[in-house]
């Protein structure tokens, strides 16, 4: 094929006339060429033997710039190199089609072997089939004769059963000797006697029996009448308040005598402040009293307590858990309401139901709850959190604690909050709860620890600047339980018009003698990136922290490699005279 160049050549002499200067035009061009093969047939994968379709297109590819070059015997050239690309996709052709009536070949010749693997995997089922066949067919009978066994055993108790029967009736009547039993006088005597013993157990069963319907008629009354007095007890403490208050106000208006005690109506309004504070709980001990010496059913209001108790002891052990919870919850005086009755709800633990008796004993309590009286203890308010939360009703601690169901405390937050480090789903929602059970105990320092926690720095920042009593430590004790840069910074920046609340000297130092001198060096790499001198400002008005606190703070930024930061410091203390035992406040005021 590649022939055809040097043919063109030839030709190419005996028709030109310069044809000199065209053979070296056709040598460079040839030498080119080899080139251009030389060089593609190099980056080949495969080796020159046997037929390769990249080799033919490299070939294809010369023949093409030989068309180009030749231009005389182009349309030669054109039509030898289509009889080439014929013939070679024919034989293209022709090895497909082999190749595919080989493949069809192959799946002819399998198909005898398929066959006889599918009929001998058959063979194998229909074995199998046989055999579970067999097998089912000998356990229906053996169940078929445990079955019969089973009713012969039973017919053979009833025979004996019956002859038992026959043996009694026929043999000595209990209470009765030999003789006495064929005695009929004696038998006359001894059914009399039988009557007369029937005769006392129906006066009996008529005079000191009720029926179970009765019992239940009565539990509605004594719950009703339960209800009825804490109502009416209710409504004597407020009869009593506003008793109090009116005798307040009577003894207020005969104490003014003259204008020489101030004009009138002032008088009675600065009294009338202190008389609106009294609540029902000031004046519960004194009505309680009093109300025990009026009433006169207050003389069997042990014997009443001794009954309520034995209730609830027959209705617990009577396994109806439910109604001894309510039963415990609305006890009077709360003699019931206590850790031992909850021991005993606690103390079961084969129930009816999804809702375990002890969470039933603590929901019948707090429903009981009527305007922040009858409060449950503390310890009392802890395990009814635990035990809701360990069976996962977060919805009823939810509204335990938004409507003041429980007495708070430090541990019942301690108990919220911990349930929510261990469940991730829901420690937004504990956290928040433990946040209004430590603000309403007073205890600012978790309570902002927890707004922390769930990313409302903001928020604990406006609550640390309402609460005055907020001190340095407790500040440090927040970002140790919540570390973060934002909140650093929040802490030692100006916040709505207000100072600071911490100096960066004094938050550097502390960290910096902690575990978490990272976040120091952070936030001063902060500052000094500014490029504003805020680092100069904040190091000279710092008035916590003094000279050798902040060249202390140098040394440990120049050991962990901040070496920038650490020059940046020790230069901004050299412009500082007479540092060295005197705070840098001083250098600000002067």
């Amino acid at each position: 094929m590649f022939r055809c160049p040097k043919m063109s050549k030839h030709l190419d002499l005996k028709n030109c006339c310069d044809g000199e200067s065209h053979i070296v035009s056709d040598d460079t061009f040839q030498n080119t060429l080899r080139k251009f093969i030389q060089l593609e047939k190099e980056h080949l994968p495969t080796s020159e033997k046997g037929p390769d379709e990249q080799r033919y297109v490299i070939y294809s590819s010369a023949f093409d710039k030989i068309i180009e070059h030749a231009t005389a015997y182009k349309r030669i050239l054109t039509a030898i190199k289509e009889e080439y690309e014929d013939f070679i996709n024919s034989v293209k052709k022709s090895g497909r089609d082999a190749k595919l009536a080989q493949r069809k070949l192959k799946a002819i010749i399998a198909q005898p072997t398929s066959l006889m693997y599918c009929q001998r995997r058959a063979v194998e089922l229909q074995e199998r089939i046989a055999i579970i066949q067999r097998d089912t067919a000998e356990l229906q009978a053996e169940l078929q004769r445990i079955e019969e066994n089973r009713k012969d055993e039973h017919h053979s108790a009833q025979k004996k059963t019956s002859n038992t029967k026959t043996c009694h009736l026929i043999g000595q009547i209990p209470g009765l000797t030999f003789e006495e039993s064929m005695n009929p006088a004696a038998l006359a005597k001894y059914q009399e006697a039988l009557e007369r013993k029937r005769a006392d157990l129906w006066n009996l069963k008529k005079n000191h029996y009720v029926a179970l319907q009765v019992k239940v008629g009565l539990d509605c009354k004594v719950t009703a009448a339960l209800d009825q007095r804490d109502e009416l007890v209710l409504e004597s403490d407020q009869l009593h308040l506003r008793l109090q208050q009116l005798q307040c106000v009577n003894d207020t208006v005969t104490s003014w005598k003259s204008e020489e005690d101030g004009p009138f109506l002032e008088y009675l309004s600065a009294n009338l402040e202190h008389i609106a504070e009294i609540k029902v709980s000031d004046t519960a001990d004194h009505t309680s009293a009093e109300s025990e010496e009026d009433d006169p059913g207050k003389v069997n209001e042990s014997e009443i307590l001794v009954d309520y108790i034995e209730r609830f002891t027959e209705l617990f052990e009577s396994g109806d858990y439910e109604a001894a919870a309510f039963h415990a919850a609305k006890s009077p005086h709360g003699v019931l309401r206590n850790m031992e009755t909850m021991e005993r709800f606690k103390a079961i633990t084969v129930y009816e139901g999804e809702v375990p008796p002890l969470l039933q004993f603590f929901e019948a309590i707090m429903n009981s709850v009527q305007d922040d009286r009858r409060l449950p203890s503390e310890e009392l308010s802890v395990e009814s959190v635990r035990c809701a939360l360990q069976h996962n009703f977060v919805e009823l601690v939810t509204h335990w604690v938004t409507q003041r169901r429980l007495t708070y405390s430090e541990a019942l937050g301690d108990v919220i909050c911990g349930h929510g480090d261990k469940k991730l789903r829901i420690t937004d929602t504990c956290l928040a709860l433990a946040q209004m059970v430590y603000a309403a105990c007073g205890l600012h320092r978790k309570a902002a620890l927890t707004m922390c926690k769930r990313g409302l720095t903001f928020g604990a920042m406006e609550f640390i600047h309402q609460h005055k009593d907020f001190t340095d430590d407790d500040c440090m004790s927040v970002l140790s339980g919540c570390p973060s840069l934002s909140l650093l910074q929040a802490l030692t920046q100006q916040y709505k018009g207000r100072p600071p609340v911490l100096s960066v000297g004094y938050a550097c130092c502390s960290l910096l003698n902690s575990d978490l001198e990272d976040l120091a060096l952070e936030l001063l790499q902060e500052i000094h990136t500014d490029k504003q001198g805020s680092l100069e400002k904040t190091i000279t008005e710092d008035a916590w922290c003094s000279a050798e606190d902040w060249s202390e703070i140098a040394n440990r930024c120049d050991w962990k490699k901040y070496h920038q930061l650490a020059q940046e410091i020790n230069n901004i203390l050299q412009f500082l005279p007479g540092r060295a035992d005197s705070r840098l406040m001083d250098h600000v005021l002067m």
